[in-house]
């Protein structure tokens, strides 16, 4: 169980690195236009985006180090991060970081097979 919840936790992290990387690149208006709400509606097509690649790439990282269930652990820790990321926290791009990370430790431990 150990190993599992410290591989989702380290996949949640990076996740989290991206997400900040991607909304700071974003709001630095460095990939749109500030004009006429141009960075707004980047955001808004890039949150549903980047939940499904996400998820995806959670799940083929999780598979790939042999985590079982890794579709039922990456999908929903991803959906829950950009959720709590999107309603509660979205001007700070840093949290993604502890979300990411502690939503998938979670995730691992809810989801782990019972014995």
């Amino acid at each position: 169980m150990g190993r599992r919840v410290a591989l989702a936790a380290g996949v949640g992290a990076f996740l989290g690195l991206v997400w900040w990387g991607v909304f700071g690149l974003i709001a630095s208006g460095a990939v749109c236009t500030k004009d006429d709400y141009g960075c707004l509606g980047t955001a808004v097509v890039t949150v549903p985006v980047f939940a499904v690649v996400a998820a995806v790439a959670g799940w083929l990282v999780l598979r790939a180090l042999k985590v079982s269930r890794a579709g039922p652990l990456a999908v929903p820790a991803t959906l829950m991060a950009v959720a709590a990321i999107v309603f509660f926290v979205l001007g700070h791009f840093w949290a993604a970081v502890p979300i990411f990370t502690a939503l998938y430790a979670l995730a691992a431990v809810l989801t782990a097979a019972r014995s």
